[in-house]
């Protein structure tokens, strides 16, 4: 699939806070704000916004830039008056060069052919000292079958010495990260990852009673869920942790970048 492709609704994440997929896409852009104070942030694949309102929260001016027109309409229902977001193609950004202090690209590598020529285009209209944050899965955890993702939308999924290696011919990599949901969550909100509990009588049950509870109507549940556990059903932001000693076996990996000059 080429960038110039529309990704049918795989790179616009549902952003309602009470979805399951909110605090997993979040907490990338929370990890991302000690370092966007008073910068100028490019958002590539920014999806419906949800991450530029984060993000321009605490830089001094945020671009959103989406391929997907329908995200990208969306999106600029998160703008105020310090951010924007534009209709744009990852291969030929309308910035000069050296325009960006920091750029955040989560869950957009792993859908392209032309990753080089992508990662050459971020480099062009980062500053030099800038910052890159950069999400892909982890191949190690994901497993795809003869280099094919199992993920019909995914071109190529990383291990993490392929993300460094690819990353390191562009940029300078400061870290690595994996990132993992909190141990209080004994059940993940996510299909696969439930596939992988263990298979014993007790996980099943557990599993089984989450299940249940989360057919319960939404605001039944919520109440439910804050008086017996005192936090939302489905993780948040605040769930997730960047670590470098998990990286094997985590469903994401987080690369934070510089470009030295």
């Amino acid at each position: 699939m080429a960038i110039s492709e529309r990704f049918q609704g795989a790179n616009v994440v549902d952003a309602g806070r009470l979805s399951p997929y909110w605090g997993e896409h979040a907490a990338r852009y929370f990890r991302a704000l000690p370092f966007v104070e008073n910068k100028v942030v490019l958002d590539i694949a920014c999806g419906t916004g949800y991450g530029v309102g984060l993000l321009a929260s605490e830089a001094s001016f945020v671009v959103g830039v989406d391929i997907d027109i329908e995200a990208a309409n969306t999106a600029k229902n998160e703008c105020d008056t310090n951010s924007t977001v534009l209709l744009g193609n990852g291969l030929g950004l309308p910035f000069e060069e050296n325009s960006f202090d920091v750029i955040t690209s989560f869950e957009t590598l792993e859908h392209l052919h032309e990753r080089t020529a992508f990662l050459k285009e971020l480099r062009r209209v980062l500053r030099a000292g800038g910052t890159l944050f950069l999400s892909t899965p982890n191949a190690v955890y994901t497993r795809p079958v003869n280099g094919k993702p199992s993920n019909p939308f995914h071109i190529h999924e990383y291990t993490p010495e392929e993300l460094r290696a690819e990353l390191g011919s562009h940029f300078k990599v400061d870290s690595l990260l994996g990132q993992s949901l909190s141990d209080s969550f004994q059940i993940p909100p996510f299909y696969e990852a439930q596939q992988r509990l263990p298979r014993d009588t007790f996980t099943r049950a557990k599993l089984l009673g989450w299940k249940g509870f989360n057919k319960i109507p939404l605001h039944i549940r919520e109440s439910l869920s804050d008086a017996i556990w005192g936090k939302p059903f489905y993780p948040t932001e605040n769930d997730y942790h960047f670590a470098a000693r998990t990286l094997a076996p985590e469903p994401v990996l987080l690369a934070v970048c510089r470009k030295d000059q």
